[in-house]
């Protein structure tokens, strides 16, 4: 939540909008778009559903006109099977009926549940500030300041951490969806979504939609998934050691080695969420350190300026006087 905190400041500079109005439009606005990514999905899953319920009757129809299945009808009484137990089967449907009551009462609680996200989402953002300014009076003066600075920063972070790794997963789902297209294989825009989706988790995500997408690759051809494959693992590596190192390090402005190894560190913790959230996390974690030890390293910056001063200011050392050399001595005692 802490996340759309920027993009509500953001927001409220651009448009001249109050902090009410800036945090409705970016809530509701990403409820939108998260309602039309799930649409694109969810729309051919429905549609294959519906075109498989079409089709069983002549499923069932060519399968026992087949071989195997005359010989399992003559051998199991199929039919007799049926025209026994058709009580049962109507009572089967009634049972489906009611199982489908409930499916429909746990989607309304689903849709209870996420309208209530979304509104406790909304205030969240909205009364963010007056809550930080809040605890922050709990604290000296000093000290708030200092932690106001500290929580400033770990939000920034946060939040274009988030950016970069929607930007990565945006690069995912065009280069799967374009290659979902060249494929030929079904519901490209679907694929390209749930790619994009599955890409938000680092180092496995583009190889779960990848795997997802060539199970569907195999329906078409064999040569469509020696295809696809070669696609993923050029772009899993492409995407593990340049464009994260690179777009989210500089998001949260910490190097690409601590990128990964933030990823493997928190990810071998705490499993996939450990790997989404590791980044924010150790980044979260230097900007505390630095901020905390910022009194010490400019005490110790002014002490070496200091010495450094006296050093310059230091007097030459006093010439050795010259010794009178052996000729001038043998000279002498002549």
């Amino acid at each position: 939540m802490i996340v759309l905190a920027p993009v509500v400041d953001s927001a409220q500079q651009r448009f001249y909008m109050g902090r009410g109005a800036a945090s409705s439009l970016v809530v509701l606005g990403l409820t939108a778009v998260i309602a039309l990514l799930m649409l694109i999905v969810l729309s051919p899953l429905i549609d294959s559903v519906g075109e498989f319920a079409d089709e069983v009757p002549m499923i069932v129809s060519e399968f026992n006109e087949s071989g195997l299945g005359k010989q399992l009808n003559d051998e199991s009484h199929a039919s007799e099977f049926l025209q026994q137990n058709a009580p049962k089967i109507v009572s089967g449907v009634g049972n489906a009926a009611g199982g489908l009551l409930g499916v429909t009462a746990s989607a309304f609680g689903v849709f209870v549940m996420a309208f209530s996200v979304i509104f406790m989402t909304l205030f969240l953002v909205k009364d963010l500030p007056s809550y930080r300014r809040s605890l922050l009076g709990l604290l000296g003066n000093d000290d708030a300041t200092r932690w106001h600075t500290i929580s400033d920063r770990v939000i920034t972070t946060t939040s274009r951490y988030m950016i970069g790794n929607i930007v990565i997963s945006l690069i995912c789902a065009t280069i799967y969806g374009v290659t979902a297209v060249l494929l030929g294989l079904p519901y490209p825009l679907a694929l390209a979504v749930i790619a994009g989706v599955l890409d938000m988790i680092p180092n496995i995500g583009s190889l779960l939609a990848g795997i997802i997408i060539g199970i569907l690759a195999l329906t078409v051809s064999p040569l469509a998934l020696v295809i696809f494959v070669i696609v993923i693992l050029v772009y899993q590596q492409f995407e593990n050691y340049v464009l994260q190192p690179t777009i989210i390090g500089r998001a949260a402005n910490i190097s690409g080695f601590l990128v990964i190894l933030s990823v493997l560190f928190w990810g071998a913790l705490f499993g996939v969420v450990g790997a989404i959230v590791g980044v924010p996390i150790t980044a979260a974690i230097l900007i505390v350190i630095n901020e905390l030890t910022v009194d010490r390293r400019a005490g110790r910056a002014g002490f070496k300026s200091t010495v450094a001063a006296m050093t310059l200011r230091r007097p030459p050392a006093a010439a050795r006087p010259d010794w009178p050399t052996g000729r001038g001595r043998r000279s002498g005692r002549r």
